[in-house]
C-alpha cells in the first residue's frame, strides 16, 4: 500500500537534489516575478520634467518657475537656450520652455507677454502634459496679478497702501492655493494589490505547467532504458507504480508552489493567513491536475523529444490564452478560448482568494481542476505502459 508513495518520496529526493531543476522550477520563477512585477506596478501618478530657458530673470519669471518646483510630480531643469536647443537637436530632450526676455517687465505694464515652447516633433506625451501645466501655472499667476491690479485700481486714493493691498492679496492666494474650492480624488484601478493578485498566480501557474515537461520526459526515458520494467520484477503492480509515478509529479509541483507562495506571502504580504492556507489548497488541486497531464503526456509520446515538444507546446498555449497575466476583454476571441485552458481557472481562483474570496466559493474553478486531473488520470492509466512493446 506504501510503495506508491515510496516511489513519490524518491523521485522529490532525486528532485531536491538536482540543482538545475531546482534553479528552474523555483530560482527562476523568483527572479521572473520580481522583474514583472517591477515593470507592472509602474507609478500611479504622472512624473515629468519641465526643461526651462530663463531668458528673462524677472521676478515674475523668477516667481512661474518656484511655483512649478513646488509641484510634485514636476522636475525642473534649467537649461541656456544654446544647451536646450543643441539637446532637442540630439533629441536628448523632446521640449523646452523659453521664458523670454521682457517676461517681467511686460506684465508689469500690462503688455501682451508669451512663453515659447520648443518640442521636437509633438513632443512626445510626457512634454505634452508637461507644457499643459506650465501654461496652467503661468495663467494663474497672471490671474492673480490682473487681480492684484484690479484691487490696486478699485482703492486708488483710498487710505489703503499699496503695500498693504499686496500682503491682504498674497494671503489670500496662499490659502486659496492651500485649501482650493474644488479638489481632485484620484482612485487608482489597477495598482500594487491588482498587480501582485495576477502575477502571482499566473508566475506560479506558468512554472507548475512546466513541471508537466519533466515528469512527461522522465517517464519517457525511464520506459525507454528499461527502468519502469526492471521496477515491475520487485512486486510492484503496474497500478502501483503508475500510482507513484502520479504522486511524484504531484509532490514536485505541490514543492514549487509551497517555496513560491510562502517567499509571496512572507515578502509581499498580499494576504492574511487564511488566505494562505487557502491558496495553499487550491494550488495542490493544481498541482494535480498539472501531474495528470504530465502522465498523459508521457504515456503517449513514444520519444523524449517527443514529450517535451508536446509538454512545451501544451505549456506555452495554456500561458499565451489562458490569460495568465492579464485580464482578458469579457466577450473576446481570446477569452473564449480562455475557456478551454488550465490556467484560466487555476489562476482566477488563486486571484479571488487573494482578492477576499474563500476557496469553498470558486466551484467552477475546483470542479475544472478536479475534473482534469481524473480525466487526465484516467486517459493516462489507460495509455500507460512500463515498457516500450509490452504492458
Amino acid at each position: 500500500m506504501l510503495k506508491p508513495f515510496y516511489i513519490a518520496l524518491l523521485e522529490l529526493k532525486r528532485y531536491m537534489v538536482d540543482r538545475g531543476d531546482l534553479a528552474f522550477s523555483i530560482a527562476l520563477p523568483i527572479v521572473l516575478f520580481a522583474l514583472m512585477y517591477s515593470v507592472f506596478q509602474g507609478e500611479t501618478s504622472f512624473r515629468g520634467a519641465a526643461h526651462i530657458v530663463d531668458q528673462d530673470g524677472g521676478r515674475y519669471a523668477t516667481d512661474l518657475i518656484a511655483r512649478l518646483e513646488r509641484i510634485d510630480q514636476i522636475e525642473v531643469k534649467r537649461y541656456s537656450l544654446k544647451k536646450a536647443d543643441n539637446a532637442l537637436d540630439r533629441s536628448a530632450i523632446l521640449t523646452a520652455i523659453v521664458i523670454p526676455a521682457g517676461f517681467s517687465a511686460g506684465l508689469d505694464s500690462g503688455v501682451p507677454v508669451g512663453l515659447v515652447f520648443k518640442q521636437r516633433g509633438f513632443g512626445g506625451d510626457e512634454g505634452q502634459i508637461v507644457a499643459s501645466i506650465v501654461q496652467g501655472v503661468a495663467q494663474q499667476l497672471v490671474g492673480e496679478l490682473e487681480v492684484h491690479q484690479s484691487v490696486t485700481q478699485a482703492l486708488e486714493g483710498t487710505s489703503v497702501t499699496p503695500d498693504q493691498i499686496s500682503t491682504h492679496l498674497a494671503s489670500a492666494f496662499a490659502q486659496v492655493r492651500e485649501q482650493p474650492l474644488v479638489t481632485v480624488d484620484t482612485t487608482v484601478i489597477g495598482g500594487d494589490d491588482d498587480v501582485i493578485n495576477r502575477l502571482l498566480p499566473g508566475i506560479i501557474t506558468m512554472f507548475l505547467l512546466f513541471a508537466v515537461t519533466l515528469g512527461a520526459q522522465t517517464l519517457v526515458e525511464e520506459r525507454r532504458i528499461g527502468t519502469l520494467e526492471r521496477l515491475l520484477t520487485t512486486r510492484l503492480s503496474v497500478n502501483q507504480l503508475f500510482i507513484g509515478k502520479f504522486l511524484a509529479g504531484a509532490s514536485r509541483a505541490t514543492l514549487q508552489a509551497v517555496i513560491l507562495i510562502s517567499l509571496a506571502f512572507a515578502a509581499l504580504q498580499v494576504a492574511g493567513v487564511s488566505e494562505y492556507f487557502e491558496v495553499m489548497a487550491f494550488a495542490l488541486l493544481v498541482a494535480a491536475s498539472v501531474s495528470a497531464v504530465g502522465l498523459v503526456i508521457g504515456a503517449v509520446s513514444r520519444t523524449r523529444d517527443q514529450a517535451v515538444w508536446t509538454a512545451v507546446f501544451f505549456t506555452m498555449f495554456m500561458t499565451i490564452f489562458g490569460g495568465t497575466f492579464f485580464e482578458l476583454s469579457e466577450g473576446s476571441a481570446m477569452e473564449l478560448v480562455s475557456k478551454f485552458t488550465l490556467n484560466q481557472y487555476a489562476i482566477n481562483g488563486m486571484e479571488n482568494i487573494l482578492n477576499g474570496d474563500h476557496i469553498w466559493l470558486q466551484s467552477l474553478e475546483l470542479g475544472v481542476l478536479a475534473g482534469v486531473a481524473v480525466a487526465g488520470l484516467v486517459a493516462a492509466r489507460l495509455a500507460f505502459k512500463a515498457s516500450e512493446g509490452g504492458r
